[in-house]
C-alpha cells in the first residue's frame, strides 16, 4: 500500500475538522488502513473514506475522555 490514502485522510480530517493530528495518529492511521488493505482493499478511494472514519472515531474517542 502506498502512503497516499494515509496522506489524503489526513490532510482532509484537518481541515474539516479543523484540528492538527495527535502525536503518533500517522502511526496508528497506517496500521489501522494496512490492516484493510491486507484483508483486501486495494482501492485508494475507499481506503482515505476508512481513513477518515478511523480519524473521527479516533477524535471522539479522545474528546470522551477530556
Amino acid at each position: 500500500m502506498n502512503t497516499l490514502p494515509v496522506d489524503r485522510a489526513l490532510s482532509i480530517y484537518e481541515t474539516l475538522a479543523d484540528r492538527s493530528a495527535i502525536k503518533g495518529t500517522r502511526e496508528r492511521l497506517s496500521k489501522h488502513l494496512m490492516k484493510i488493505y491486507l484483508k483486501g482493499e486495494k482501492d485508494t478511494h475507499r481506503l482515505t473514506v476508512h481513513g477518515l472514519s478511523y480519524l473521527r472515531n479516533l477524535d471522539r474517542e479522545i474528546d470522551s475522555r477530556n
